[in-house]
């Protein structure tokens, strides 16, 4: 049988990107081929573990390309001789690459990919059997995936909609790729409790007022972004945004929070923060509902940090709450479970150790991408 050819457009934020660009300054100095790994190996979001661990199921070969980063794509289009218009660049570049891989299967969780070019790519692109998208938060909304067969989610909920819409909806659970730990230093824990995270101005006000609180009354280090820019400017933005939401309380969460932040961590320095941290905190984002799905959850177990999440009624389905993560229903449970597992070594390490071994066994990529592609397999 003929290896399936999946071609994944993934997303890599803008701010990750500036940020990684910040710190590896030279990696734009290099062919495509050795940037497009830099990028990967730092193991941000998904990185490459779509193309490791499908090709490892024998039947898959998967290309990855991150249409969004300019610099990217343009030096992928120089070494392949490729003309393009500079205000059409992110498609003209790839329809190019898409034309040259002959993907079965084309995937995407970029946003910026308009849902009137995936309803039309099997037509530009004849050797595309199957169109995938991804629904990460809930967004619920059939018009954005035109063309779409599939639609990925990490939400039951969203996963429902989308059968009951037109697609065919896949629950497609977040998990860990063990190879970070070769990435990253594991030493004795440096930090008491944190959190590493987005604090947008939208969506995260529970988040926020969590963590103001936390920085008040327990040892506890902030690593947050997208919530409190640099510059005055960024700044005076973000907060009229929240005024214009009518989120008044969480102007005076900000400007304590923003004092505290330790700056942005992304990819591996994200990991070896939590890696670091004794305790690390995780809150879902305000609209989740009462279901757990985020990507945090399998990102601090697996490299062996005592998770404490927020509580949700699926949650015991992922993991034994206060065996493997201890969970809290409100701020003031999420103050003194910190506090406890402070003082309480072995029980924290237990705990710990606990989750870390859950997330190895049960979900790391390997299981996860194999499952997936036994799905692939049936609908193609």
């Amino acid at each position: 049988m003929n290896k399936i050819r999946l071609f994944k457009a993934g997303e890599i934020y803008p701010r990750y990107m500036n940020n990684f660009y910040e710190n590896e300054p030279d990696t734009v100095n290099l062919p495509y081929s050795g940037h497009l790994s830099k990028i990967m190996y730092d193991s941000f979001y998904w990185a490459d573990f779509w193309k490791i661990n499908l090709e490892k199921t024998g039947n898959f070969i998967v290309e990855e390309a991150l249409p969004n980063n300019q610099i990217l794509q343009k030096q992928w289009a120089k070494e392949h001789g490729i003309k393009f218009s500079e205000d059409n660049w992110f498609y003209d570049i790839l329809d190019a690459q898409i034309s040259e891989f002959k993907p079965d299967i084309f995937f995407t969780n970029e946003f910026q990919i308009k849902p009137e070019y995936k309803s039309t790519i099997k037509k530009k692109h004849s050797s595309i059997k199957l169109v995938i998208g991804w629904d990460g938060i809930l967004r619920n909304d059939a018009s954005l995936f035109q063309g779409c067969d599939i639609v990925l989610s990490c939400v039951q909920d969203s996963v429902d909609y989308y059968n009951a819409n037109g697609f065919q909806g896949y629950y497609f659970i977040f998990g860990f790729e063990p190879e970070i730990l070769n990435r990253i230093k594991i030493r004795k824990p440096i930090y008491d409790s944190t959190f590493v995270g987005s604090l947008y101005s939208w969506g995260h006000s529970q988040r926020l007022r969590l963590m103001a609180e936390l920085s008040k009354k327990v040892p506890f280090k902030i690593w947050a972004s997208s919530f409190a820019p640099p510059s005055m400017s960024g700044y005076l933005i973000e907060q009229l945004s929240r005024i214009r939401r009518g989120k008044f309380r969480d102007l005076l969460d900000v400007s304590r929070i923003r004092k505290d932040n330790q700056g942005e961590a992304f990819g591996l320095k994200m990991y070896q923060i939590l890696s670091d941290s004794k305790i690390t905190i995780n809150s879902h984002i305000d609209f989740a509902g009462n279901k757990a799905a985020n990507i945090r959850l399998f990102e601090a177990t697996g490299v062996g940090t005592c998770l404490v999440t927020d509580w949700k009624d699926n949650l015991n389905d992922f993991f034994e709450i206060d065996k493997e993560v201890v969970a809290y229903k409100s701020i003031d449970e999420c103050i003194e479970k910190v506090k406890y597992l402070l003082v309480h070594d072995s029980e924290r390490h237990a705990i710990a150790k606990a989750g870390q071994e859950r997330t190895h066994r049960d979900y790391n990529l390997e299981k996860r991408f194999s499952r997936f592609a036994e799905f692939l397999l049936s609908v193609l």
